[in-house]
């Protein structure tokens, strides 16, 4: 009996591990720390998501999460819905309009 428990909790372990996936996101449109805060609570609040890296520097991300639960289209929603362009997905417009003019691309 204390082997198959072992097994058991083996074989759910090996399973939820190769669940995850990583997904890099291109964040051109952020500008100012007070973005990247948004951006990385807004990912890390969604369910399935395991660790987020913002670089606001190199105006990019990291996701790790599961790949059961959530998706990279979900995650780009999450972003376009705060204002943020991701990857080729563009910002939601209204929501853009609403962000601090720090957070807004300079107009040129």
């Amino acid at each position: 009996m204390k082997k198959f428990i072992i097994l058991t909790m083996i074989l759910f372990i090996a399973s939820c591990s190769t669940d995850s996936k990583t997904a890099q996101l291109e964040l051109k449109s952020m500008q100012c720390l007070m973005c990247s805060i948004k951006i990385e609570e807004a990912i890390t609040e969604l369910k399935g998501v395991k660790k987020v890296e913002v670089d606001l520097k190199g105006k990019s991300g990291k996701v790790i999460y599961k790949s059961s639960v959530l998706d990279l289209a979900g995650i780009e929603k999450t972003i376009s819905n705060l204002g943020y362009d991701v990857n080729d997905k563009k910002a939601d417009p209204i929501a853009y309009n609403n962000l601090e003019l720090c957070c807004k691309k300079p107009e040129r």
